[in-house]
């Protein structure tokens, strides 16, 4: 029954996936001039393109420092070296962009927590710290964007309501931690009629809680939120390069917002490579903020193509040079692999 159970998730995630894929490419087609944007993308100027390769280069190396200052040490005390990091960070890129459920991050910690001998569970907690940190900076970066360029209300009001939940729960997890909130967990499954079933769930949110805690110094918290406003201002640049690739008039502040909503757009349960998501959240900022329809898609067909390709490919150099399969590592993973000592690949 629990292998029937976790496959019937499994095909209901992947089914509502690619269901809200294909609305967002519904939507899109039949709301925009699809023959206009290929003309554009068509004559689109290869050197800002170009220059976008360099910025998502940059971003990566940023986000596997930040990364790197989220992660436990291992039993010898030292950091891990950089250069392991952001190999297993591409593979992680590589998951979430052809897995459904954003597999890759699980896999990652995963993979790092299996590759430098970590706990499981503060591996998996460093991966969703990060999550929540990256989160809450880019919600008060979006909020902030949106009220500059006076953005339609529906997204200004997203914005804030996403940047005080964000903000709510990184605070709660700096001052107090989720530990406190798993041993309440753990004492009301204990005195459940089905206490046997209840208690093996709460034991891993204990175990999760743990490895979120370990982390969250609010020293490392503080240099990740730095580098995570670092990182989204080169999503930004990204966003503007495209832009101006194609003709677009963004200015860095529409950059901002166009790039901030898209990324939380991919939030969304989507097909592999958030086809169709990613392009409808970036088209229907852009025509929000009065650019046209078939230039707004053709900047978030650019905008994808170059930050989803160009990572998912290094992430695939980096399976093969660590001589791991990616389906050996979902399976390891899905749905509770990380709280499970992994073996090295």
């Amino acid at each position: 029954m629990g292998a029937g159970h976790r496959l019937g998730r499994g095909g209901l995630i992947r089914l509502a996936g690619l269901g809200a894929s294909a609305v967002a490419l519904g939507v899109v087609i039949h709301s925009v001039d699809l023959a206009q944007t290929g003309r554009l993308l068509a004559a689109a100027d290869p050197v800002p393109i170009a220059a976008c390769l360099l910025v998502v280069a940059t971003q990566v190396g940023l986000r596997s420092v930040r990364w790197r200052v989220l992660l436990p040490k291992p039993a010898s005390g030292t950091k891990i070296p950089l250069v392991r990091v952001a190999p297993v960070l591409l593979v992680g890129y590589l998951g979430n962009a052809v897995l459904p459920a954003r597999l890759g991050e699980p896999i990652r910690a995963y993979l790092v927590a299996g590759r430098e001998r970590l706990d499981a569970a503060e591996a998996f907690g460093s991966v969703v710290l990060e999550r929540i940190v990256d989160t809450a900076s880019l919600a008060v970066i979006v909020f902030l964007a949106a009220d500059a360029v006076r953005a339609p209300g529906w997204i200004v009001q997203a914005a804030g309501a996403a940047a005080l939940v964000a903000g709510a729960v990184l605070a709660a997890l700096v001052t107090v931690g989720l530990s406190p909130f798993a041993r309440v967990g753990l004492r009301l499954a204990a005195r459940l009629p089905a206490a046997d079933r209840t208690l093996r769930p709460a034991t891993k949110l204990a175990d999760f809680a743990r490895g979120v805690d370990r982390p969250s110094r609010s020293s490392a918290v503080l240099v990740a939120a730095v580098l995570s406003v670092a990182c989204w201002a080169l999503d930004a640049t990204t966003f503007y390069l495209v832009g101006r690739s194609v003709g677009a008039e963004i200015s860095p502040a529409m950059a901002v917002l166009i790039s901030g909503v898209t990324v939380l757009g991919t939030a969304i349960p989507s097909a592999p490579g958030y086809v169709g998501t990613f392009d409808l959240a970036a088209a229907a900022t852009g025509v929000a903020l009065g650019i046209a329809g078939p230039t707004a898609l053709a900047v978030g067909v650019l905008a994808h193509a170059v930050t989803v390709l160009p990572t998912a490919a290094a992430g695939a150099v980096s399976l093969v040079a660590m001589g791991a399969r990616l389906g050996s590592l979902a399976k390891a993973v899905e749905p509770a692999g990380v709280t499970a000592t992994p073996a090295a690949p």
